[in-house]
C-alpha cells in the first residue's frame, strides 16, 4: 500500500497555507512536514494534530494507493543489447507498448 498526502496539499492550497504555517498551527516537526513530502508514513497522532488544527478528517487529508494499480516499465533487449524493447506492464494482465 501507498500513501498520498494530495488532499492535504490541494486543502493547503483552498486556505492559502504553507509548509511552515502547517507545522506552526498544528504543532508537528519539521520531519514530520519533510515526510508528507516525501508521501512517507507518519504516526496517528501527527495526523490527528493536523486534522484539529485544519478542522478536519483523516479521509480528508489522506488516501491510501493500491499497489496493484500501478504500471511498471520493463526493458526487455530486442536484437541487439543497445536497442531495447520499453513495455508498461500492469499488475491487472494488461500490456502496452511504449
Amino acid at each position: 500500500m501507498l500513501i498520498s498526502y494530495n488532499k492535504l496539499r490541494k486543502l493547503m492550497i483552498d486556505l492559502n497555507m504553507n509548509k511552515t504555517q502547517l507545522r506552526k498551527v498544528s504543532g508537528v516537526s519539521t520531519n514530520v512536514v519533510a515526510k508528507l513530502s516525501k508521501n512517507d508514513f507518519i504516526s496517528m497522532e501527527s495526523l490527528l494534530r493536523i486534522c484539529i488544527a485544519l478542522h478536519c478528517d483523516v479521509g480528508d487529508i489522506i488516501e491510501v494507493i493500491d499497489e496493484s494499480d500501478q504500471v511498471t516499465i520493463k526493458e526487455y533487449p530486442f536484437g541487439n543489447e543497445q536497442s531495447l524493447l520499453r513495455v508498461a506492464e500492469s499488475n491487472k494482465g494488461g500490456y502496452r507498448n511504449e
